[in-house]
């Protein structure tokens, strides 16, 4: 008989070992969620790989032209232009090695998903946020900033296509419109609305999040003079995020 009851607790005891053992798989199996720390996380990572990109083209420009003896001029623009794409790309690379490993349930955290409301009134809320924002960002360059004796200033983007422009470089002109039109916004939009904003509006109510996103944001641009511009871009698509969810 005290056999059998010996018998009997090992089997118990067994299969709550067992029971504890499942325990953490059944954890690790739960979809990730997306949190605060995530979204800053993606934001290090976009300036940490910008900036070592960036230093790395900059020294590299610099031995090209000890090599040469100051014979060859680097064009500064067009470096900091190929840095800038190159930098995006590494962040994109990023977020899809994240993506990939985090399961298809990362996707619609992060705003990879078909919009939440009809796909015509989406492309008609960014038709006319963009037309709305851009006339706001015109009249405050040339109505608001003259006033301040300030006007005429661009931001850097605004520079280097005018520089490539004058340089009259077809490569140069492939190389900017591929990052303003393709890895410049994409980056952005994944790394500001996806990662941080979505994080963000977890936490705390959709308006703070939306303005700390985008302090952040605008903060991350230049001239200084172009920030009020800067935060009420990022303060439009952040609501457009909010609205469509993607």
């Amino acid at each position: 008989m005290a056999d059998s009851i010996s018998f009997s607790e090992a089997l118990e005891q067994t299969s709550e070992r067992t029971s504890d053992l499942n325990i953490p798989q059944t954890i690790a199996s739960r979809p990730y969620q997306l949190t605060v720390k995530r979204g800053f996380l993606a934001l290090l990572v976009m300036y940490v790989c910008k900036t070592l990109v960036g230093i790395g083209f900059a020294y590299g420009g610099k031995f090209i032209e000890s090599v040469n003896e100051g014979a060859a001029t680097i064009d500064t623009q067009m470096i900091g232009m190929t840095s800038v794409l190159i930098g995006g790309a590494i962040v994109l690379i990023w977020v899809w090695t994240d993506v990939r490993r985090l399961g298809p349930s990362f996707l619609p955290q992060i705003g990879l998903q078909p919009s939440v409301i009809k796909t015509s009134q989406a492309v008609l809320l960014v038709f006319l946020l963009l037309s709305a924002t851009h006339v706001l960002a015109w009249i405050y360059r040339s109505v608001v900033l003259p006033l301040v004796g300030q006007g005429g200033i661009i931001g850097g983007g605004s520079q280097m296509f005018a520089h490539i422009q004058e340089t009259g470089s077809g490569l140069g002109m492939t190389g900017f419109l591929f990052l303003a039109l393709v890895v410049g916004p994409v980056m952005e939009e994944f790394i500001f609305r996806g990662y941080l904003q979505s994080a963000l509006t977890r936490r705390m109510p959709a308006w703070l999040g939306i303005s700390i996103t985008s302090l952040v944001f605008m903060v991350g641009h230049s001239p200084m003079i172009l920030w009020p511009m800067y935060f009420m871009y990022s303060v439009a698509w952040g609501w457009v995020f909010m609205q469509t969810g993607s």
